[in-house]
């Protein structure tokens, strides 16, 4: 019987506490637009709420969110929204499809490049190297071109495993 009242008397003691607490410090401030913040801390240009200690409760509310739709909003069906998502997947194919085309070209001329800078220059053993050839601008601008195209079709992917 000991723990029992113990157990009680904790919980009073914590729900005092609360009530205590919550009582002894809530202000609440309206920004220049009118919305309406509470905090349990002092801010400049908020009001501190008073409150009696009869009027005080400590409140466990559980809310439910409502949809968001308003009235007007239009619905879909299931069937609408079926088609909406195979239109969207074949969209998407679409671009990975032509993303792919472009980095296999991309890395074709990447290749041209570097063989045409080869054939100018063949007794510089130091343009052989790739990290010399990499100085030349338009190969610079092609293998950025393949690491945006990689990525755009890395996310692509990413994006397609998702549905």
């Amino acid at each position: 019987m000991g723990q029992k009242n113990f157990a009680i008397a904790s919980v009073l003691a914590a729900l005092l506490t609360i009530t205590t607490h919550a009582a002894a410090g809530i202000y609440k401030l309206v920004d220049e637009n009118g919305h309406v913040t509470y905090t349990n801390a002092p801010v400049k240009g908020g009001q501190k709420l008073q409150f009696n200690s009869s009027e005080t409760k400590v409140v466990a509310k559980v809310t439910t969110m409502a949809p968001l739709t308003r009235g007007d909003f239009p619905k879909v069906t299931d069937g609408q929204q079926k088609k909406r998502d195979i239109n969207r997947r074949q969209i998407l194919e679409n671009e990975l499809a032509t993303e792919t085309k472009y980095l296999v070209e991309i890395q074709q001329a990447l290749n041209e490049a570097i063989k045409t800078l080869r054939q100018v220059a063949p007794n510089n053993t130091q343009l052989l190297l790739d990290t010399h050839i990499s100085e030349n601008e338009n190969i610079k601008k092609l293998r950025n071109q393949i690491t945006l195209h990689e990525r755009n079709i890395m996310a692509l992917r990413a994006e397609l495993g998702n549905r």
